[in-house]
């Protein structure tokens, strides 16, 4: 009798254990140094990134993470936030402003930055595990991708109210906008009904984003999209267990 309940205390001491071991795998920091990342072609973090930059960065998370999937820069890093933080950093996209240049030089710019943010959320993602090791950088991205989006639709705003003849050709490519943004809400909603992959608070974050997003751009949205989007947002509704969440987007559904 003694021998049965050591043996039971050894399993699930061994199951805590082993819970313990994931937990803390959560919180190790296996980045690796700044030098290690410049070494290994990463752009310097202390300025803004041009799309050459981006390019440079993404060929080289692309090796780490088949070299070591556990070295991405992380946000809550000591040693590697300073690079993930430019990766997400909207000062990267201050070029919307830079008058030198004409707006259909900037649109054309902006719609590449789409696919940059694409291929950072692919190599932050783990294709192969339910659980997601880097579930507070993806949240950053999904905010990332919006952002650009935004962005997108400020300039196609400014284009369609320009006398320009080159904007002019341009304005009939604002519906393509629109749908590249309604795309990313939906992309992001769909995401963001597994709860389970994410924290609580990054998800509280994430809908107060999208929220203020979709209240901004309401008034040109269609009614069959605004449906779409409600039915996406309720079963993120039915899946959450945050109470401020629910609150939140029931506040959306009923305003919109």
């Amino acid at each position: 009798m003694l021998i049965k309940t050591r043996n039971s205390f050894i399993i699930v001491l061994s199951f805590v254990l082993l819970l313990s071991s994931c937990n803390n795998l959560q919180d190790q920091d296996k980045s690796l140094t700044p030098e290690e990342y410049r070494n290994l072609g990463m752009p310097d973090p202390s300025k803004v990134w041009t799309l050459k930059d981006y390019e440079d960065a993404y060929n080289t998370l692309d090796l780490i993470k088949l070299m070591n999937p556990l070295s991405l820069p992380k946000k809550d890093s000591k040693i590697s936030s300073p690079f993930f933080r430019r990766m997400i950093d909207t000062d990267n996209l201050s070029f919307i402003y830079d008058e030198s240049q004409t707006l259909n030089e900037r649109a054309y710019r902006i719609q590449e930055y789409i696919n940059v943010q694409g291929s950072l959320i692919n190599v932050y993602t783990d294709l192969e595990n339910t659980s997601q090791y880097y579930n507070r950088e993806l949240i950053d991205l999904y905010i990332f991708g919006l952002n650009i989006s935004q962005y997108m639709l400020d300039l196609g705003n400014r284009i369609n109210e320009s006398i320009d003849e080159e904007n002019i050709k341009m304005q009939d490519r604002f519906n393509s906008i629109k749908n590249l943004y309604i795309t990313m809400v939906l992309f992001i909603l769909d995401n963001q009904k597994k709860s389970f992959l994410f924290e609580e608070r990054d998800l509280i974050k994430l809908t107060d984003f999208i929220s203020n997003s979709l209240f901004s751009n309401q008034e040109w949205l269609e009614p069959n999209t605004v449906e779409d989007i409600k039915q996406r947002v309720q079963i993120v509704i039915e899946n959450s267990k945050s109470e401020q969440i629910k609150n939140k987007y029931n506040m959306l559904v009923e305003e919109l």
